[in-house]
């Protein structure tokens, strides 16, 4: 489960990115340990949404209500289905439906792409060798953002310096 309250938009981020990654399985969303919403994906295609006791298309105006959320992503299939618009229709409902929250301009609610995560793990082997593949499957099997991962990341460098030296040459090799 992820830690990291995201805002909403970066939550319909990643939804998007595991769409479009055809996965298959449950997206939570909580705050304060309290569910949310849930969304179910098959093969990449939204099947299931589940908001305060509404399902299906019911539940769509109550997911974007969510301010801000901690997400999990539990691959399986979906365990119940519903008839719902298009995903992609679905998608662009929950990214136009909060105009007034905006990710912001410096990055730290990106999405963390196959790219970055490629980047990431290359940068940090360069400052702690081969086990850095190991310490990065770990910290994204839970983190989703670009950001949250440069500072997880930094964090596993025992020196305050070098970590802060990782910082600065993972955003400039992701700028």
């Amino acid at each position: 489960m992820s830690l990291e309250l995201l805002p909403f938009p970066a939550i319909v981020a990643y939804l998007s990115k595991l769409c479009q990654e055809k996965h298959t399985g449950t997206l939570l969303i909580t705050n304060n340990y309290h569910l949310l919403g849930q969304i179910s994906i098959q093969d990449g295609e939204i099947v299931f949404l589940f908001s305060q006791g509404k399902r299906g298309i019911n539940a769509l105006p109550l997911l974007t209500a969510a301010k801000e959320g901690s997400v999990s992503f539990s691959e399986g299939k979906a365990p119940l289905t519903t008839p719902l618009p298009t995903t992609t229709d679905i998608l662009e409902y929950l990214a136009n439906a909060n105009p007034n929250i905006a990710v912001s301009e410096d990055g730290s609610f990106r999405p963390l792409s196959p790219t970055a995560k490629t980047v990431l793990e290359q940068t940090l082997k360069e400052f702690i060798g081969p086990i850095a593949g190991l310490v990065c499957a770990d910290h994204f099997r839970t983190i989703v953002t670009l950001e949250a991962a440069i500072k997880a990341l930094a964090d596993e460098i025992p020196s305050p310096a070098t970590a802060q030296q990782f910082r600065e040459l993972a955003h400039k090799r992701l700028s």
